[in-house]
């Protein structure tokens, strides 16, 4: 599938529905062509067969027709489950087979009912969307990297890396500490407690510490030897292919191979999409541990502090005189909404009996007036761009409240420069992860699978997950929307329009009402 996203959207083209490459459209006696409308037809059972896509951004199709409305997409080894055999073989001499919960894929080139080939095999774990960030995740180091289409022999290696040598003296493990992944989450997505490094995740040892050089060993036994010459990509003019990637360029790594003797061994991570980088020019990247508070009990108003070492005031007699505690980055702190001014500063009253300034903080006010789809059960999300908050409502009901990152113009004109579109939007697609454009990161690297990608319609921006950013609340992007990997996970579950089991992302129908986006000032 080619994909153009532009300000963090993701186009589905014409060249991409060509998932079928070399489909004949010649049609098997009883085929029954393609229908003007979509077929109503069983749904496969969960336990029944299973399809594996072997490219990444498969597209699934209403119909069995590349002409139909593309439904989501599947990612490269993904596996869902289908009917006993195709619909028709229409266009398609594998035969379009019907998925579940619906819609249509082409068994062909990109796609396999034979689950022992190779893409199907390797990239068969799902991405885990119990964690924060569903992959490992790493960022290139300095001097850069290669991603290589096809495993590659020690020349192929010193032909794309010519410093390679001298880049592979061992710089010894680090010991890493928590990250987004090691935050407790309850059943409902809401953090719950302060981070702790478990013995059964990513990269700690048999002592109960996380090091750098076994954080992209996977526990499941993938990682494993495999020949030189390897690709995932089949045999297409792509499998040769390598690309040189920047410095803190984001990767997300699925499985990892060690391949090559002696001196010539080497470690190699696999992308989502089948491409390979060498582990040793990428350290872990394993996001904040930071996140936004439920407020579900507390209300609003709130507040974050803004900083490190913003301290509690004393009001007495006219006077204002510091606490000895601190505070720090971003903490919540509910506020009563009572404020007293002395001399030219305003104070806000804490619930726990304080007084906090209103120059050290992040403030969330109470709401007195409601937007008119403000009723029931609707969820919406309101989002302040001069603020950089967001709180997620549930018709008059505050449910939760964070941070994030937006256009670093904030309030200025998006057809002319890094700031977000303002206005009222929907989720038009969701992407457990997903590329976004160079300039959300300032041209600077590339992220290439953010995750929890929600695309908002009419205005081409998106929301994301970005476990690059610690300092929520300051304006650095270029159009999209950027979140803390906790409060995205969070709220890509909770506003609806769910990603069916197997798929890699998913479209909002017609009919289908949605969770409001308002962005304003």
């Amino acid at each position: 599938m080619e994909f153009h996203r532009a300000k963090g959207f993701v186009l589905v083209t014409a060249v991409s529905v060509l998932g079928c490459a070399g489909c004949s459209s010649n049609d098997s006696p009883g085929d029954l062509g393609t229908p003007a409308t979509a077929p109503q037809v069983p749904v496969p059972s969960a336990n029944g067969p299973k399809l594996a896509s072997l490219k990444h951004g498969l597209a699934i199709y209403d119909r069995p027709s590349v002409q139909g409305r593309v439904l989501g997409t599947l990612r490269m080894g993904g596996r869902v489950a289908r009917a006993e055999q195709p619909y028709t073989k229409g266009d398609c001499p594998g035969g379009w087979y019907p998925i579940r919960p619906r819609g249509f894929v082409c068994v062909g080139p990109d796609a396999t009912i034979d689950l022992a080939a190779l893409p199907a095999r390797t990239l068969s774990e799902e991405p885990d969307q119990a964690l924060a960030l569903p992959y490992r995740y790493g960022r290139v180091k300095s001097g850069g990297g290669v991603l290589y289409s096809t495993l590659p022999s020690a020349a192929e290696q010193l032909a794309a890396e010519p410093k390679l040598r001298r880049r592979r003296k061992p710089s010894g493990p680090k010991r890493l500490g928590a990250g987004s992944n090691d935050v407790p989450l309850d059943e409902d997505g809401f953090p719950n407690g302060p981070p702790v490094v478990r013995p059964d995740t990513a990269g700690v040892n048999a002592e109960g510490y996380r090091m750098s050089n076994a954080f992209f060993d996977f526990s499941s036994g993938s990682t494993s030897r495999v020949a030189t010459g390897t690709s995932l990509l089949g045999s297409t003019p792509a499998a040769r292919q390598v690309t040189v990637v920047n410095r803190r360029s984001g990767i997300a790594v699925a499985r990892s191979f060690d391949t090559g003797e002696g001196e010539d061994a080497r470690r190699f991570g696999v992308l989502p999409d089948g491409r390979f980088i060498p582990l040793d020019r990428i350290e872990p990247a394993q996001g904040t541990t930071w996140h936004g508070a439920d407020v579900r009990k507390i209300g609003l108003p709130m507040a974050f502090t803004l900083r490190a070492g913003v301290r509690p005031w004393e009001l007495q007699k006219g006077r204002a005189k510091t606490l000895d505690d601190e505070f720090d980055a971003r903490t919540a702190i509910p506020i009563s909404g009572r404020f007293r001014t002395l001399r030219g500063q305003r104070y806000y009253f804490a619930r726990d009996g304080h007084w906090i300034r209103a120059r050290d903080i992040y403030l969330l006010p109470k709401r007195h007036k409601y937007p008119e789809w403000a009723t029931g059960e609707q969820k919406w999300v309101d989002i302040s761009l001069a603020n950089q908050t967001l709180v997620a409502w549930q018709g008059r009901i505050p449910v939760y409240a964070t941070l994030l990152s937006s256009g670093q113009d904030r309030l200025g004109d998006a057809k002319t420069g890094p700031a977000t579109p303002r206005g009222v939007f929907k989720i038009k697609a969701k992407h457990i992860t997903a590329p976004i454009d160079r300039r959300e990161v300032g041209q600077r690297h590339t992220v290439l699978e953010a995750p929890w990608t929600m695309d908002l319609e009419g205005d081409s921006i998106a929301i994301t997950g970005a476990y690059w950013i610690r300092n929520f609340g300051d304006a650095q992007g270029f159009h999209n929307i950027a979140l803390s990997p906790i409060d995205a996970r969070w709220l890509y579950h909770w506003s609806g329009l769910r990603v069916p089991d197997g798929w890699h992302s998913v479209t909002r129908g017609d009919k289908d009402e949605g969770t409001i986006i308002y962005v304003h000032k």
